[in-house]
């Protein structure tokens, strides 16, 4: 397993190439957060840098974090500050699967890359590096959406309030 330091999720620049529709909703099944959500992922898309260990994987706002988004990524990162394990993938760009498994003050990382070229990586990082990293990307994402009219300062702390709600950080690092 690879001790490597690098673990980060970087907004970058704007990606003016949009090769799908906008987003719709024809049936009315998703709320007016939801497809704020996703008109901004689409209308400000922008490319995003995920370095892991030795790899740098470059997906985008639309539609892979926009899919993460909608997976509810707040509530995995609550559920990863409580020592369970959580999964994040990236099904659209890169056929990607960051598996986070906490123990103790450490976190194991299975970076799996899927498709005609898949392969494997292992890594392990420190507990708290992950939490900050994975917060302060929905952070920006989200205060970006504000910024930019699609949500209101409300919506966004209530969405993301679980992923800095827990206070079992420190508890289950005692343990």
């Amino acid at each position: 397993m690879n001790n490597s330091q690098k673990f980060t999720f970087q907004l970058g620049e704007r990606f003016l190439e949009n090769y799908a529709d906008p987003p719709e909703d024809p049936l009315g099944e998703l709320t007016h957060f939801e497809m704020a959500i996703r008109r901004f992922c689409f209308e400000y898309d922008h490319k995003v840098l995920l370095e892991i260990g030795d790899e740098r994987i470059q997906v985008f706002l639309d539609p892979d974090i926009c899919m993460i988004l909608d997976d509810n990524l707040p509530e995995q990162i609550r559920k990863l500050s409580q020592g369970k394990p959580i999964e994040i993938d990236f099904a659209e760009s890169c056929t990607l699967t960051i598996k986070l498994v906490p123990t103790d003050d450490r976190i194991s990382c299975t970076l799996s890359k899927f498709g005609t070229s898949g392969w494997e990586k292992h890594f392990e990082f420190d507990r708290t590096q992950v939490l900050d990293v994975l917060r302060r990307f929905l952070q920006e994402v989200m205060q970006l959406a504000v910024d930019k009219g699609f949500i209101t300062l409300e919506e966004k702390e209530e969405f993301i309030r679980p992923a800095f709600a827990s206070s079992t950080d420190a508890a289950v690092l005692s343990k």
